[in-house]
């Protein structure tokens, strides 16, 4: 599991900032810059989850009148995948603005839906793992970072890294060839 702390440390790390690499390490959250660099964390795993790698969960209910409220749900629904009843079987579903209403379920039925991450502190843990590593989530932060301070020629190199990072995590079939030498 990715922890806030590693993540910022690795952000700091990369743009070169050893004091405040160190804030990160000491966990002193009275600076102003390492405050930044936390509200840049819970940016980026926003975008991440919200435009690339949705974050899904499965969860059961018992709808009363086929209506399940989303203050029902462990986490906050962004966007409902599927509805399924205790046998596996697909259910139509609608989804409002608070609720998911489910047509033809005689009992318990099973959420699958993707979620918001919840904002994290610096001792939180990165909803994210495997494909999405510490280090692609420390580009974007670098990337967050240099632009609230306003350093722009750093952060356009370090926004492209970290789209490319974004791409080569989202393909699963990518593999990793290096060329083959020539020696004179």
């Amino acid at each position: 599991m990715t922890t806030v702390k590693e993540v910022l440390m690795t952000a700091a790390e990369l743009i070169g900032e050893d004091g405040l690499k160190k804030s990160v390490g000491e966990g002193s959250s009275s600076s102003e810059e390492l405050s930044l660099l936390l509200k840049c964390f819970n940016l980026v795993e926003d975008e991440l989850a919200l435009d690339y790698f949705p974050l899904k969960t499965c969860e059961k209910f018992a709808p009363a009148d086929g209506k399940i409220a989303f203050t029902a749900f462990s986490e906050a629904p962004v966007r409902v995948l599927k509805v399924t009843d205790a046998e596996g079987g697909g259910l139509p579903f609608d989804v409002f603005f608070d609720r998911v209403e489910v047509h033809g379920s005689r009992g318990d039925v099973e959420v699958t839906y993707a979620f918001a991450p919840a904002t994290k502190t610096l001792e939180g843990n990165s909803d994210f793992s495997g494909r999405v590593s510490a280090r692609l989530i420390a580009l974007g932060v670098a990337t967050e970072y240099l632009l609230a301070v306003n350093r722009f020629g750093e952060a356009a190199a370090f926004e492209k890294k970290y789209r490319e990072a974004i791409r080569a995590a989202g393909d699963p079939r990518r593999k990793l060839t290096a060329r083959g030498r020539r020696w004179a």
